[in-house]
């Protein structure tokens, strides 16, 4: 019987994958702590576009483990792990829970379009077009929610809001 150790070890783009799927969780985490802390006039349109995102999220953490697991690689055990793996950074602190973090949310969603973008490149070099797909479809998935991120911010710019844009 095959034993995942037995495999290889993991390619570049294995690799990438690994990291994608932990700044992947990351983000969720992130998402869900802006859905639950957002304050302000705009509650209501956050905590419904939050709660859109994390569900597209968790949907995309599922099936990007699932690729691990499909070339017998493991998937994540402990949320340490995934920290480590990740190049988002947690919430540390409580912030201000204000039209600020939906900034930085977008800027996650566009460092993990463009990883996506890398590794669907080194996906396909590898013979691995399910994982190339895979990833297509995660940068199409992290631009639109930049993007709707963003129009938010770029809306309160242009109504003499206080917001940068970012």
């Amino acid at each position: 019987m095959l034993e995942i150790e037995d495999i290889q070890s993991e390619s570049p783009g294995t690799e990438m994958i690994r990291t994608i799927l932990a700044d992947t969780f990351v983000l969720y985490m992130k998402t869900y702590t802006v859905h639950w802390n957002f304050v302000g006039p705009d509650f209501f349109s956050i905590h419904k576009l939050t709660e859109i995102q994390y569900g597209e999220l968790a949907g995309a953490i599922d099936e990007i483990a699932e690729r691990l697991r499909a070339v017998h690689r493991t998937a994540p055990v402990s949320l340490d792990g995934i920290l480590n793996s990740s190049d988002l950074l947690e919430f540390r602190e409580k912030n201000e829970f204000t039209a600020n973090v939906l900034g930085d949310l977008a800027r996650g969603h566009r460092l993990i379009s463009s990883r996506a973008s890398e590794a669907s490149k080194v996906l396909e070099e590898e013979g691995d077009a399910y994982g190339s797909d895979l990833m297509i479809r995660r940068i199409g998935d992290h631009d639109k929610a930049s993007w709707m991120l963003m129009s938010y911010l770029e809306g309160k710019s242009t109504n003499g809001n206080s917001h940068k844009k970012i």
